[in-house]
């Protein structure tokens, strides 16, 4: 039984995880999460743990859990809260370890729960009802918990967990019940649709992508840095002002007020660093939905794999990168169809659109991990391998493609083969030299008989034949 929703691979199911993070830090610390309209009172903070369990999995929603068990705990840390707010803090409390248990291990503990019960319910037919019916009750199940952990560790409160269900029948209970169910069955219906998922497939691809761009992850962590210090410093910075106006109007604070004060204030500034967390996260969504855009545009319509264009942009890029490299660095490689013309015009242009595409799904299967491949025109293809392979592992390689196009067949049982010329990459040579250099040993291959490759530097072997 999978533990995670089918629809989140990689990386994507932790940004999705990160945005729900940001969501619950906002809600905790601001009125999203706690509406009130007389008569109508509904607390729905625990709406992303919810909504973690739903879509993501139940490590995701007992990490949400606890991180809405830590905000429940630092609002409580405050000399203005109610005596029974306070028991949800070790500082305030008295009791360090049971207000941590009650806070956090409640809540993780709920996040658990409901995390589990939805794989459960996922499994199960109907989907949507049970789904549903974990959605419905996933309030009630939040504070039995709570209860029961006051009633463990704070009996005196009077508080069990039947006070659990008597909320349901409440007008409040109902609501927040309905709210809660409401708005796990929308985000279940908008992963759902055709539109989510390709946006999905949209921004996971770049992960698998290589255009000689990587998001630069030590700048994106330098500049969280710094504006992590930044809020920092200016929440200090406001904090010192305030008092400083309190005081100019004859209002003097004590310890306890001031520290309150600053409380606030750092309430304030995790919900202002939780929603600039949100713009990032949406920025890397947005830029890699671009770059799958890019790399859409910039691939051949028939064989899916690099067109002429952006397979040299690409080389150009990886080319700076290898220019700082000593020795042999890689290999730039040209591939050429034998007799294409004869398999279009004897068997048809879709016979020879197979044989283009038999042909890609060959060069992927041996060197799709080593480098990236782009056709040039007609049936020429230009493959760049940038990681480090030995000139043995490199003809072995050649070999078995070799070997596997004669296995395939056109049209009346005329096998698939291919010239290559291998041009090394030694640093300081243009992406046009290389082609130029390896197209010659193309046509040195051609001329020695086809279906063989050809291994350069192109000058030893002119040197070569002059000699001969």
């Amino acid at each position: 039984m999978k533990l995670f929703a089918p629809q989140f691979r990689g990386c994507t199911r932790w940004y999705f995880f990160g945005v729900l993070v940001a969501v619950e830090l906002v809600m905790s610390f601001s009125f999203l999460g706690y509406f009130h309209v007389e008569p109508i009172s509904i607390t729905i903070a625990y709406l992303p743990v919810l909504l973690a369990g739903a879509l993501i999995g139940p490590l995701e929603s007992t990490l949400l859990g606890a991180v809405f068990g830590m905000a429940s705990m630092w609002k409580a840390s405050a000399s203005y809260v109610m005596a029974f707010d306070q028991l949800f803090s070790p500082a305030m409390s008295g009791h360090p370890m049971e207000s941590f248990l009650l806070s956090i291990g409640s809540r993780a503990l709920f996040g658990l729960a409901v995390g589990l019960l939805y794989c459960l319910a996922r499994h199960a037919r109907p989907q949507w009802l049970w789904m549903g019916i974990v959605s419905f009750f996933g309030p009630t199940i939040h504070s039995a918990l709570v209860y029961s952990a006051l009633m463990a560790f704070f009996p005196e409160t009077g508080y069990t967990p039947l006070h659990s269900i008597r909320s349901l029948t409440t007008l409040n209970g109902l609501i927040t019940a309905l709210v809660s169910a409401g708005i796990v069955a929308l985000g279940r219906f908008i992963m759902r649709t055709r539109t989510w998922r390709k946006f999905l497939e949209r921004i996971e691809a770049p992960r698998n992508i290589y255009l000689g761009e990587h998001y630069h992850t030590l700048w994106t962590a330098c500049i969280i840095l710094v504006a992590l210090l930044s809020s920092v410093a200016v929440a200090i910075y406001f904090v010192n002002r305030m008092d400083r106006v309190l005081e100019q109007k004859g209002i003097s604070l004590n310890d306890v007020e001031h520290a309150d004060l600053l409380h606030l204030q750092i309430q304030f500034l995790i919900g202002i660093l939780s929603m600039m967390a949100l713009v990032v996260l949406f920025l890397i969504f947005n830029r890699r939905y671009t770059t799958y855009m890019s790399r859409e545009a910039g691939k051949d319509a028939l064989t899916g794999v690099l067109n002429r264009k952006a397979f040299f942009q690409a080389c150009g890029k990886m080319l700076r990168q290898m220019s700082f490299q000593e020795g042999v660095c890689g290999y730039f490689l040209m591939i050429d169809m034998d007799h294409f013309k004869e398999i279009n015009d004897r068997y048809g242009h879709p016979e020879g659109d197979r044989a283009l595409k038999e042909m890609v799904l060959e060069l992927h299967a041996i060197f799709e991990q080593d480098g990236f491949i782009g056709r040039i025109g007609g049936d020429e293809f230009a493959l760049l391998l940038y990681m480090p392979l030995t000139r043995e592992e490199l003809e072995e390689h050649l070999q078995r493609l070799l070997s596997r196009l004669r296995k395939i067949t056109c049209g009346e049982g005329q096998n698939l083969s291919c010239s290559i010329g291998v041009q090394p990459i030694r640093g300081g040579k243009t992406g046009e030299e290389l082609y130029q250099a390896a197209d010659h040993l193309l046509y040195l291959a051609k001329q020695y008989g086809r279906g063989r490759y050809v291994i350069g530097p192109a000058e030893e072997l002119e040197n070569k034949e002059r000699a001969g």
